[in-house]
């Protein structure tokens, strides 16, 4: 565990799948997630601000996937094909138990 703005952040070797407006889904490792929102690695870069859904499959936290409306506030370029992202849940959707 460590910390990182007001919220603990949990690291985590999970998955999350994201939904965009146009309805495509792409897959992501979840490498952390907080109340507000998760750090994700993937083959795929990212928009700045694009809202998302983001299904999130971390079963040491949740007995089953849930959904939560994201906006993607990062997202960098780490290696030949591979980037890394953060998420914002935003205040409405705050995972209430983390």
């Amino acid at each position: 565990m460590h910390y990182r703005r007001d919220y603990q952040r949990f690291v985590l070797n999970d998955s999350v799948s994201l939904i965009t407006d146009e309805g495509r889904e792409k897959r992501f490792l979840l490498k952390d997630l907080s109340a507000r929102g998760a750090g994700i690695i993937g083959n795929f870069s990212l928009n700045l601000n694009e809202s998302v859904k983001a299904i999130i499959n971390a079963p040491l936290f949740f007995a089953r996937p849930i959904s939560k409306a994201a906006k993607v506030v990062w997202c960098q370029k780490i290696d030949e094909g591979l980037w890394q992202g953060g998420l914002d849940f935003g205040l409405e959707e705050k995972i209430a138990i983390l």
